[in-house]
């Protein structure tokens, strides 16, 4: 992933997407850590907003944008892609009342 991510921005590519469903979990690791290096040069963009179905921690398939679950992925973001500051955060689901 490291290589295929730097051969991206060699070629000028500037703008990654990844989400807390891709992996799940794992990808946003591995993006934040092949692109430290260029992290001042690179937009991420991520989504949230999907739990896993009783009995399938493989497939997220259920809608999640609970309010803690919106500040446990903040938080994750902030250590997974090795950033300091979000710029935006991008919802999948509705915020449930």
């Amino acid at each position: 992933m490291t290589t295929l991510l730097h051969a991206a921005w060699n070629a000028v590519f500037t703008f990654f997407d990844t989400a807390e469903v891709y992996g799940p979990l794992a990808n946003e690791e591995l993006v934040g850590e092949a692109l430290a290096p260029f992290r001042n040069q690179v937009v991420i963009a991520t989504k949230f907003g999907w739990k896993p179905a009783p009995g399938d921690e493989v497939r997220w398939s259920l809608l999640h944008s609970r309010p803690e679950h919106i500040r446990q992925v903040v938080e994750g973001w902030l250590k997974w892609l090795r950033v300091k500051r979000l710029i935006s955060t991008i919802s999948i689901a509705w915020i449930p009342k």
